[in-house]
């Protein structure tokens, strides 16, 4: 099965789209901050969370709940992909229903591998994944930059190192992230 996870206005075709309103007419509606999912363990092999996970989980039980969900819900080497907009966009900062920035360090916390390497180093890194027994690996990741960079960066008017120094110190550089995750049980 593959699911469409907060799916909106984009039904799609081969997956079953779930939304917490009627409005678009998914094919379950269900709110993500309502557990257990309508699903059985071990049924999913992908998920997408295209503009979703920024809006959910705004208390972190309540993220860390959604988390286990969608690792029980996933089998082994399920592919999870998510969309954000970049927290530091206004894309992000403007929307006053998005509740939580997601970023490749925040999520690379339910990695338990990653968890074990912080353990013996005695990182401050909260080990997410061991203490909530869920494991995902981060396979890739993309970052979609604001069209006024990238008309930029095509133009050769800056580099890729200049796009690195900005997007560490500004706002608006990168407008979006792409990410997929890896269920490893």
């Amino acid at each position: 099965m593959k699911l469409n996870l907060g799916c909106g206005s984009v039904i799609l075709k081969d997956f079953v789209n779930v939304d917490k309103f009627d409005f678009y007419k998914p094919n379950i509606v269900h709110d993500l901050e309502v557990f257990p999912y309508p699903f059985q363990d071990n049924s999913v092999d992908e998920i997408i969370l295209s503009h979703v996970l920024e809006h959910i989980g705004q208390i972190p039980d309540v993220f860390n709940k959604i988390i286990k969900e969608l690792y029980r819900i996933c089998r082994n080497g399920s592919l999870i992909n998510i969309i954000v907009p970049h927290p530091r966009h206004d894309d992000f900062i403007s929307d006053p229903t998005h509740v939580r920035p997601i970023t490749l360090r925040s999520l690379s916390m339910y990695d338990q591998k990653l968890n074990k390497i912080w353990e013996e180093k005695n990182a401050s890194n909260t080990p997410l994944g061991l203490i909530h027994n869920v494991n995902f690996q981060i396979l890739s990741v993309n970052y979609v930059l604001d069209q006024r960079y990238q008309k930029l960066l095509n133009e050769k008017k800056i580099t890729e190192n200049d796009l690195k120094e900005y997007s560490e110190k500004y706002n608006n550089v990168i407008k979006e992230i792409n990410l997929k995750w890896k269920v490893i049980k």
